[in-house]
């Protein structure tokens, strides 16, 4: 082949360069094979290239034996790529030069890259005598290359399309991240699934776990405002089948699928021709399904439309549960600060109503006592008498308040979280290392109160541990054996002589032990202090026993009684 039959370096630089503009393997090919088949002054040029995608095309006259022939032959590629059919590895090494019966000749060029086989182009002549072109090793060469060519070009448009992909739900990813409105995050998450697979209409079933239901959120599309809110029971349709199996669903032809529900459709008056569904899934628990209606492409849905629909599913329930969790924060905290105004308005007119009232007769007396000491002393004692009774009395109110004073967390979120809280202050602030311990069977389902009194206990035995007991540790134990609870709060201080607090009580004008025995005797338990611990050898260990029974929440009665004041 010489310079005047258009092979110079500069014509091959030239098309390379052209070729190397082209998008994507169809785009080379397509301009490859007239400029091979006119190069090499073939009749025919038949190509089949299997990779990403596959390309099974033809150019020039061929006669009909001869593209049959060649149809056959190259649906050994297709079938059995990337792996090479025994009778066709001689194609990888060189070149294949064969006469058919009829005359032409067929002259297979293989497409071999980095060791596989992609495919093979085949020059086709009329007359036996003719194909010496195709034969040139530069040919050969110019193959080579272009298929190469085409490979990368494959491989930079799949890189691209991923790249637009991850960017496109990157932005999916921050619009459903940037709201934590839920309602807002399920409109968005259905919109764009319409949007993005062209389907006339699609929903997101949010599951309701008390009463394994699917509820019908938000429905939208050109047909989604005919999808009321709709129940559908778990198992039931084919979005319950998804919710329930934790599989995805792509059913092209529901009339014909045994668990598309007519109903939904008979009373929304839509008609469903295609169903793509996959679940929601969070941290491994199922929260509902997605679900998109009659695609508009008269093939309707496609794995591609799957894969697709399974990471937005991914990125919506993320969001959806960042939603739900938001809502229910903030839900918790116009219960928190409820609470606290509460008990602001109940102490405040509690101490208004007794202590305030007794203190100020208490001043008042004072000044009378004063009086008297100069103008009747006699009187003073029975004045005395009755300051006490007034003083006890006060004393006692107080106490009832201090009982009922009890964290807001009680109120929210029960006895173990108050606990663990608890326990989280003190290890951070008093260097005292804190060891909860909490049995899976203790019960949630306690009175407030109930848990108020048993707190109290636990906040009394930490406040005698942080005068007296000089602890490195502390181990709060709540336990359930039976139809009893135990609450344990054990240190390794240096303990103090039971008998002797209990013989000398009175005499040290502290209270904490008779609180707690109270809050025991409340609660109908035995309040059990012992010194040395005697699974320690040292400290202090608090034995809080009550029945579950006496403790529980009842729907008739949320309190238990109250000490009288």
């Amino acid at each position: 082949m010489t310079e005047q039959e258009s092979l110079s370096n500069l014509a091959l630089l030239s098309k390379i360069h052209h070729f190397l503009g082209q998008r994507g393997a169809h785009a080379v090919w397509g301009e490859a094979l007239p400029w091979l088949r006119a190069l090499c002054r073939a009749d025919g040029v038949s190509l089949v290239y299997v990779h990403l995608e596959v390309i099974q095309t033809k150019e020039g006259r061929l006669p009909p034996e001869v593209s049959a022939y060649l149809d056959e032959w190259e649906l050994q590629w297709i079938g059995a790529a990337p792996e090479v059919p025994a009778n066709l590895r001689t194609a990888l090494d060189m070149p294949h030069d064969y006469r058919l019966p009829a005359g032409p000749r067929l002259i297979h060029l293989p497409l071999a890259i980095e060791g596989r086989s992609m495919g093979a182009l085949t020059f086709v002549y009329s007359h036996p005598e003719e194909g010496e072109r195709a034969r040139q090793p530069l040919v050969h060469m110019l193959v080579r290359t272009i298929a190469y060519l085409a490979f990368m070009q494959e491989q930079l448009l799949a890189s691209q399309r991923r790249l637009d992909q991850v960017a496109f739900f990157y932005q999916i990813g921050q619009n459903l991240a940037s709201s934590l409105d839920l309602r807002a995050v399920l409109r968005d998450t259905i919109e764009l699934t319409t949007v993005v697979l062209d389907a006339e209409a699609a929903t997101l079933f949010l599951l309701d776990e008390d009463n394994q239901e699917l509820i019908f959120a938000i429905p939208t599309g050109e047909k989604g405002d005919v999808l009321r809110e709709y129940r559908i029971p778990v198992g039931e349709g084919i979005a319950g089948w998804v919710v329930q199996t934790g599989q995805s669903a792509l059913v092209n032809d529901v009339q014909n699928d045994p668990r598309f529900l007519r109903q939904v459709d008979s009373t929304t008056g839509f008609t469903t021709r295609n169903v793509l569904c996959v679940p929601l899934q969070y941290r491994g628990r199922i929260t509902g399904a997605l679900e998109t209606l009659n695609k508009r492409a008269p093939s309707g849905f496609t794995e591609e439309d799957q894969q697709w629909l399974e990471m937005l599913a991914t990125q919506a329930a993320i969001a959806i549960e960042n939603a739900r969790l938001y809502a229910q924060l903030r839900e918790e905290r116009d219960r928190i600060v409820a609470a606290q105004e509460g008990i602001r308005h109940r102490l405040a007119q509690g101490l208004h109503d007794g202590p305030a009232q007794d203190l100020a007769r208490l001043l008042l007396d004072i000044d009378y006592v004063r009086r008297l000491l100069t103008k009747d002393p006699a009187q003073v004692p029975s004045v005395l008498d009755e300051m006490e009774t007034l003083a006890r009395q006060a004393h006692r109110s107080i106490r009832r308040f201090l009982f009922e004073l009890r964290p807001v967390i009680l109120e929210t979120r029960g006895l173990v979280a108050a606990v663990r809280s608890y326990l989280e202050q003190w290890q951070s602030t008093e260097r005292l290392r804190c060891h909860l311990e909490v049995d899976e069977t203790f019960p949630t389902d306690l009175d407030v109160t109930a848990a108020g009194a048993i707190f109290a206990v636990v906040q009394e035995s930490f406040n005698n541990l942080r005068k007296h007991a000089q602890a490195t540790e502390v181990w709060v134990r709540l336990r359930r054996h039976n139809d009893t609870l135990r609450i344990e709060i054990e240190d390794n201080g240096v303990g103090f002589d039971v008998n002797a607090v209990w013989r000398n009580y009175e005499e040290r004008h502290s209270y904490g032990l008779w609180t707690m025995r109270e809050q025991a005797e409340l609660l109908d338990g035995t309040l059990t202090i012992e010194s040395p611990s005697p699974r320690l050898g040292c400290g202090t260990r608090v034995v809080l026993e009550v029945p579950y029974d006496r403790v529980r929440r009842r729907r008739s009665s949320t309190s238990v009684d109250r000490p009288a004041s």
